[in-house]
């Protein structure tokens, strides 16, 4: 009962964050879908263990795009006003580079509580 929970839970989010990123995610962070779409069960509850190697490799590409101030600035922009919207959870959003074994080249917590 709680596995088919899950998958309803998760299959009903994939339909409400393809509206939500039309709707209520700035056009100029389009980019960042390989992060946003694979990795909302990961971000949005609290309870899930680890990241889909799908979300890893999302979150990989888009965090390797952050490699120079104007990107990191872009990213950071795009996760604030994006995370509300999607009920991304702060210290999801933080734990997931070491989660995914990925090294950033700046701190995301900061980036996310500017």
């Amino acid at each position: 009962m709680k596995v088919l929970a899950m998958v309803m839970f998760v299959t009903g989010y994939g339909l409400a964050i393809t509206r939500l990123s039309e709707g209520q995610m700035p056009a100029s962070c389009d980019e960042y879908n390989p992060l946003f779409s694979p990795c909302v069960p990961y971000l949005v509850n609290p309870d899930f263990g680890i990241p889909s190697p799908r979300c890893c490799a999302g979150a990989a590409q888009v965090f390797g795009k952050a490699n120079n101030p104007a990107a990191i600035k872009k990213l950071c922009t795009c996760l604030v006003a994006t995370m509300p919207n999607l009920s991304f959870k702060p210290e999801k959003l933080t734990q997931l580079p070491a989660a995914c074994k990925i090294k950033l080249s700046f701190p995301i917590d900061k980036c996310i509580k500017a």
